[in-house]
């Protein structure tokens, strides 16, 4: 499915923002110049909870009464620099699921805290080099030795792979982090589409903080009650790519991870309306599967009683970590070291990801909770059908 230049512009940009858990400061900051540009402040609300995360509140005609909260992450794998030596070593904090073992003489590229307007942050000097890593214990996160050159790295600084910007390469997207930062941008390409066709919906979307240190905004949002136990949340995640999930076959509708499964009525109603979608459009193509590869934020918001579901993208090269041959068309990846590369998704994909929730906004009045619907079609099939024959 052919990718929107706006959309492509969006995914490039938000891709490129360095982020950690806890440090989520550049991406808040791109997200305040999205929502003052081009008059989505007219249409969207902006509201930052207690513990920062991003609430952007569309609501359009009167028909919605439930809210539908689309959520997605701010956050993904990387260093911040905790001190500087003498010696011209940097130490460093690492929080995010890289193993040790992936660490040795890769590039890193360090990034300084933002003045307020910054959205396109630039690096700091040459590119760092990690020296040497004390894995993490259950109190500490991991702990690198770094070797720096440039005066100007100061405490807090984002230290994230050295990886170029974002590029397309024959529909395959490669960028320093996709996860979650794709599908950040696939929300703000689904509101831009409800205000350009002022479509009647009630949508949240919801950004949260540390999702890669066990789901720390998510758990706030859903203990504190910062979004209503009434609404539906549908989770967008990049996930590892499987047999049964794969690059470039559209987007992935999510039943499960490797802890839970989620809402039943809601995957089905999600995977109606793709279905619907499909017969429209012809290009367009979607997935079904339980990607068990972690835990995402959705089955945080699941444990707290929250009606939940999930779509995501196949993901190459996940957190980094070189996984996938090069007969999955990851030849042109350019990587940071022997075992660290750009994480890949596929523009159609995304492409797809945006159809499909566009539709499902737009259509959520539609869904009807519980089994009470699929009970309904299973009984008007008996009543019709069976029932005379099984009596008989």
């Amino acid at each position: 499915m052919h990718i929107a230049d706006s959309d492509l512009a969006t995914l490039r940009w938000f891709c490129d923002i360095p982020t950690a858990p806890y440090h989520e400061h550049f991406v808040v900051a791109a997200l305040r110049h999205w929502h003052q540009s081009h008059g989505r402040h007219r249409y969207i609300g902006w509201r930052c909870d207690p513990a920062g995360n991003i609430h952007l509140d569309y609501h359009q005609g009167g028909r919605n009464s439930r809210l539908l909260v689309l959520e997605a992450h701010l956050d993904h794998p990387a260093f911040v620099v905790t001190s500087r030596r003498r010696d011209g070593t940097v130490r460093a904090i690492f929080r995010g699921g890289v193993k040790p073992e992936f660490f040795a003489g890769a590039g890193v590229l360090l990034w300084n805290a933002p003045t307020p307007s910054a959205t396109r942050p630039e690096p700091i000097g040459l590119p760092a080099q990690v020296l040497a890593v004390t894995p993490a214990t259950r109190s500490q996160p991991l702990r690198a030795i770094l070797r720096a050159d440039g005066t100007a790295i100061g405490t807090g600084a984002i230290g994230t792979w050295h990886l170029p910007d974002a590029a397309v390469h024959n529909n395959l997207f490669t960028a320093r982090a996709c996860d979650d930062l794709a599908g950040v941008a696939a929300c703000l390409c689904v509101l831009d589409r409800l205000i350009q066709r002022r479509a009647p919906a009630r949508v949240r979307v919801l950004l949260t903080r540390a999702e890669e240190v066990g789901f720390a905004g998510a758990i706030a949002a859903a203990h504190q009650g910062w979004i209503p136990k009434t609404c539906a949340v549908i989770g967008l995640e990049t996930s590892r790519t499987t047999a049964q999930a794969r690059l470039g076959h559209g987007p992935v509708i999510r039943v499960g991870d490797r802890s839970t499964v989620f809402d039943g009525a809601l995957t089905g109603f999600m995977a109606n309306i793709a279905a619907r979608v499909a017969a429209a459009v012809p290009e367009f193509q979607f997935q079904r599967a339980l990607m068990d590869g972690g835990t995402c934020n959705t089955t945080a918001f699941g444990a707290f009683g929250y009606q939940t579901g999930a779509v995501c993208l196949a993901l190459g090269n996940y957190h980094n970590m070189v996984e996938l041959p090069a007969d999955q068309g990851l030849a042109a990846v350019t990587s940071a070291g022997p075992t660290i590369a750009s994480e890949t998704i596929d523009v159609r994909d995304f492409a797809g990801e945006v159809e499909l929730l566009t539709a499902l906004c737009r259509e959520f009045w539609r869904f009807q909770p519980g089994t009470a619907a699929l009970r309904k079609k299973l009984w008007a099939l008996h009543y019709h059908t069976q029932r005379k024959l099984l009596y008989c």
